[in-house]
């Protein structure tokens, strides 16, 4: 099981560099795609999160030991802001024509919004030694995305670009609609910090090594 595990997070990161490399090509061939602009997407730096998750977890899984509480933690919270990114996603594209707006849908962004979310679910459930979690991580997993939101309106009214419609005050009616689409994107981390939680606490599997 710990060798498979280890060969699907070498596939994932794989997989990952190439979904990051192929989507930042925009900056380079589309005028329009400015770097400042990629690099402001939540989905960019949940991605980006996940690799550097990956990158730690890899050199763990080789040794076989049990990851510490803080690694389970900083997996718990890779895993929320992956599950909201890819389910955050879909209902945008469900709901692209409330908007006026056309989502191009390139293979590099089904892997970043669709592929690789469930595997961050799947690594966090099967991947052996994760500790059980204190509940105040549920209200910490708000921390990031609240600085990302105010970093968002800041700026998008600085240069006139919001990385998601529903955080446009002139595209959906003014800040309050903006905050109520906020509370609820916030809410609805909270239930997935928290259901990340409980799975924290289910039956695992032990590290090689680990009594």
């Amino acid at each position: 099981m710990r060798w498979l595990i280890l060969l699907m997070r070498v596939a994932a990161l794989t997989t990952l560099l190439w979904a990051l490399a192929t989507r930042a090509d925009c900056a380079f061939v589309e005028p329009t795609c400015l770097g400042t602009n990629l690099f402001s997407y939540f989905t960019i730096h949940s991605n980006l999160m996940l690799l550097a998750m990956l990158l730690i977890v890899v050199p763990y899984g080789l040794r076989g030991r049990r990851e510490p509480l803080w690694l389970t933690a900083v997996r718990a919270l890779v895993t929320t802001y992956m599950v909201v990114t890819g389910v955050t996603f879909a209902v945008m594209v469900a709901n692209a024509q409330m908007f006026n707006h056309l989502f191009a849908v390139p293979p590099s962004s089904v892997f970043l919004h669709f592929v690789l979310p469930p595997y961050a679910v799947l690594d966090f459930l099967l991947a052996p030694g994760r500790r059980r979690l204190p509940w105040s991580l549920v209200w910490v997993s708000l921390i990031y995305p609240v600085l990302w939101g105010a970093y968002t309106l800041v700026r998008g009214r600085m240069v006139e670009w919001y990385p998601y419609t529903f955080l446009n005050p002139d595209a959906v009616g003014g800040y309050d609609v903006v905050a109520v689409y906020a509370t609820a994107l916030a809410v609805f981390i909270l239930f997935v910090a928290a259901t990340t939680a409980v799975a924290s606490r289910l039956p695992r599997a032990p590290a090689a090594g680990v009594s």
